[in-house]
């Protein structure tokens, strides 16, 4: 199983300011204790329940820089919202960022959903039969790339749509491991509709992770519910019903479970360096 990062990318995700300095340390730290590939995703900001907007690194201008600033790991996103870009844009990214990085760029794409960034950017939300097509499109587009494609989603014609185009497929994020086999299944029969062997596209899961200690772990809790209002009612033993946590054989026999070809790991507080070459010095090897 390759193991991959989500790096740090809004501003809830770091305890300092927002800039490169932390997306580049957690990136550079993955390399070092040997991650595969790093992965950024696509909103322009998080939106909180109480209304608090985090702002955001855009997606593709970063992977640049990411890819510029490292030299092994893969450089991927998860995943880009189609609806919000034409084929053009999404050609000519790939190819800059090819230009940059030559065999280690991966982009994940999907049909977008998400209304706030829509009407931030002034693009409306068509409907999801409108974002589909769109979304063919653009794969179609891109197979021209020459940059492998990730499609992620869970819906029927998204899962359709990796068979057909994908090189990979994501799920995301913390789905129980029951749920991701069913769609894997669903993936073969698509695969197969298009006349594809279901071993050509390769299979990843989103999972996040909380290592270490239990004392460890309820520091982790502590530093993240300090970050913001509405992170403070979060509990170490309501999140371990839906994330990875514990030791890190612990958390490795849980993902190990999911039978994924690709795991891409949220550490659970996102900029804690030593919390990322944890999971790539102790987690990392015993999945790989």
């Amino acid at each position: 199983m390759r193991v991959g990062l989500n790096l740090p990318q809004y501003e809830i995700d770091v305890a300092g300011a927002l800039g490169p300095e932390p997306v580049v340390a957690a990136a550079r730290t993955a390399e070092r204790t040997g991650f595969d590939s790093v992965w950024l995703s696509d909103h322009p900001f998080a939106l909180a329940p109480d209304g608090t907007v985090s702002g955001a690194l855009e997606a593709m201008t970063t992977m640049g820089f990411i890819a510029a600033a490292t030299e092994r790991v893969t450089v991927g996103s998860l995943v880009l919202a189609s609806s919000m870009r034409s084929s053009e844009q999404l050609v000519a990214g790939a190819r800059a960022l090819r230009l940059v990085a030559p065999e280690r760029v991966v982009l994940g794409i999907g049909t977008g959903w998400y209304e706030p960034e829509h009407r931030a950017y002034g693009v409306p939300l068509r409907s999801y039969r409108s974002r589909l097509a769109q979304l063919l499109g653009n794969l179609e587009a891109l197979e021209l790339s020459s940059v492998p494609l990730v499609v992620g989603g869970v819906s029927e014609n998204v899962i359709a749509a990796a068979g057909r185009f994908g090189a990979g497929w994501n799920c995301a994020w913390d789905v129980p491991a029951d749920v991701f086999w069913s769609l894997c299944r669903d993936l073969d029969a698509a695969c197969e509709r298009a006349g594809r062997n279901p071993s050509s596209v390769s299979r990843s899961i989103g999972v996040t992770v909380l290592v270490g200690a239990r004392a460890e772990r309820l520091r982790a809790v502590e530093a993240v519910r300090a970050r913001a209002p509405f992170l403070a009612s979060l509990d170490l033993s309501s999140l371990e019903t839906s994330i990875v946590s514990g030791s890190s054989e612990d958390c490795a026999a849980r993902i190990a479970a999911y039978g994924a070809d690709e795991v891409v790991i949220t550490p659970f507080v996102r900029d804690d360096l030593e919390m990322i070459a944890r999971i790539g010095e102790e987690i990392a090897p015993l999945l790989q």
